[in-house]
């Protein structure tokens, strides 16, 4: 596996893993990480085509993949609705 992948799907599971802890009753674990990865997928597709996207690490562009996933689970938070505790 190369290192770009693993940190790539350490930036997925650290953003599923912070949207669950900030927004708890928004949408499901696995809606959240599937924003996550496409919202790395995003960033990166940005900071390839922009040349933007701050410092290269190995393969990926951490401020863009950040940027990526912070936007994506906002959307996502915002669209999924609420979920009800159970009584």
């Amino acid at each position: 596996m190369s290192p770009g992948l693993g940190l790539a799907i350490l930036f997925v599971l650290i953003g599923t893993t912070l949207s669950a802890l900030v927004m708890p009753r928004r949408g499901s674990v696995l809606l959240a990480l599937v924003l996550a990865a496409g919202g790395v997928v995003a960033g990166e597709l940005v900071a390839i085509a922009t040349r933007i996207g701050g410092p290269e690490l190995g393969a990926l562009h951490p401020v863009a993949d950040a940027i990526g996933v912070v936007l994506f689970e906002v959307t996502g938070a915002v669209l999924a609705p609420a979920r009800r505790r159970a009584p």
